[in-house]
C-alpha cells in the first residue's frame, strides 16, 4: 500500500492509502471519495502530480504519469472550466502562520549572527551560516522558503533544520505547487488567490471571483489595448516580452550587434546585456550562455570555436512560446 495526500480547494491535505498496483478506476474512486463527488463529476477534475498532468478521462495520458503516483506525494486538485481551474492559495499563508512555533522547536546555540552580526545570540545553523531566529524568519520570508545558503552556492535544505514532519509536508507541498507555478499554463488570481489552469491558452479569462483580465501578464483585461489571442495580450504581456529583443552595438566590436536582453535557456529569468562579452550568467540559475546562440558558455565555445568577443552565428537565435514548460505538454 501506498499513502498519498489530495491537496483540496479548501487547502487540505487529505491522505488517502492505495494499494501497490492500483488502476485508474481505483484512482478515480479515491478521488471522488475526496471531493465527496459522483464518478461523471470527478472527471471534470484535472490533476497534477510533480508538476506532471493526470487526465482521469484520458487513460493513455493518466498511464504516461502513473509512476510519479508514490507513496507520500502530493497531488494537487484543479478544477476545469471554461476560463481556468482553480487552487486556494493557502499552502504559503498556512507555511506562514506555523513558522514561529516551528521555529520555537528549532535547536539553537549560542553564536554570532552572519546576517546582522549580534554578537553571542541565540542562532540556527543554515548550512555554513549561523543565523539569530528573527533574521533567519525574514530571510526564509524573503526567499519564499526556498533559497540558497548566504556563504556557499548549496540550496539551505529546510529538512535539516525543521523538526517537525507535519510541516515539512506544508514546505514540501508548498515548493511542488511553486514548481507548478512555472508552467506557462497555470496562473494565480491577484484578488482571490486562487491557482487557474488554461486549457486553451488564449490571453482573456474571467476567474470564478468574476474578475476578467490577461492570464500571462495577470492585468485586468482592457478591452481597447488588449487582444485575445494564444500566449499573450499583446500589451507588453510578459511572455512576449520574454521573447523579444532589439540588437545593440556590441561591446568589443562597433560592426557587430547583439541581443539587449535574452531569456535564460534553463530558468527562464528575462536578463538584459551588459554591455561587456556575449556570455552572461543568469542572476537566478547561474547558468552561463550565449547572447547570440543560446548555448551553454562551453558548448558554444566547442560548438563553434568561437570566444568571448566573435560571433557565433550569423544572426541570433530566435526563441519561441514553446521553450516555456506547459502543464498541459508535460
Amino acid at each position: 500500500m501506498i499513502q498519498v495526500f489530495f491537496h483540496t480547494l479548501n487547502g487540505r491535505a487529505v491522505p488517502k492509502q492505495l494499494s501497490d498496483t492500483f488502476t485508474l478506476e481505483d484512482f478515480i474512486k479515491a478521488v471522488s471519495e475526496v471531493l465527496g463527488t459522483s464518478r461523471e463529476e470527478t472527471l471534470k477534475w484535472r490533476l497534477a502530480v510533480h508538476s506532471k498532468p493526470l487526465v482521469l478521462d484520458r487513460p493513455e495520458v493518466f498511464n504516461k504519469y502513473r509512476d510519479q503516483i508514490t507513496n507520500e506525494c502530493n497531488i494537487f486538485l484543479l478544477l476545469r472550466l471554461q476560463g481556468g481551474s482553480n487552487l486556494q492559495d493557502t499552502l504559503y499563508t498556512i507555511a506562514v502562520q506555523q513558522l514561529d512555533d516551528e521555529l520555537d522547536k528549532v535547536k539553537t546555540s549560542t553564536a554570532d549572527c552572519s546576517y546582522c552580526f549580534d554578537s553571542d545570540a541565540d542562532c540556527i545553523k543554515v548550512c555554513c551560516a549561523w543565523m539569530c531566529k528573527d533574521d533567519f524568519k525574514s530571510w526564509l520570508l524573503t526567499k519564499d522558503f526556498k533559497a540558497s545558503c548566504t556563504i556557499c552556492p548549496n540550496a539551505v535544505v529546510l529538512g535539516d533544520i525543521f523538526k517537525s514532519r507535519e510541516y515539512l509536508s506544508t514546505l514540501k507541498a508548498l515548493d511542488e505547487e511553486i514548481e507548478l507555478l512555472r508552467n506557462m499554463d497555470c496562473q494565480r488570481c491577484l484578488d482571490c488567490g486562487i491557482l487557474m489552469f488554461n486549457e486553451t491558452m488564449f490571453s482573456q479569462q474571467t476567474c470564478k471571483c468574476n474578475r476578467e483580465f490577461c492570464f500571462f501578464c495577470s492585468r485586468a483585461w482592457n478591452a481597447a489595448t488588449m487582444t485575445n489571442k494564444q500566449n499573450s495580450c499583446g500589451k507588453d504581456c510578459v511572455y512576449e516580452t520574454k521573447l523579444a529583443f532589439e540588437l545593440v552595438t556590441f561591446h568589443y566590436r562597433p560592426d557587430m550587434k547583439i541581443p539587449d536582453q535574452r531569456t535564460c535557456p534553463r530558468c527562464f529569468n528575462l536578463g538584459l546585456y551588459d554591455e561587456k562579452c556575449k556570455y552572461h550568467t543568469c542572476s537566478l540559475c547561474k547558468f552561463t550562455f550565449c547572447f547570440l546562440c543560446l548555448e551553454e558558455e562551453s558548448e558554444c565555445v566547442k560548438k563553434y570555436t568561437s570566444t568571448y568577443d566573435h560571433a557565433c552565428v550569423s544572426s541570433p537565435v530566435v526563441q519561441t512560446y514553446d521553450m516555456f514548460p506547459r502543464l498541459a505538454s508535460s
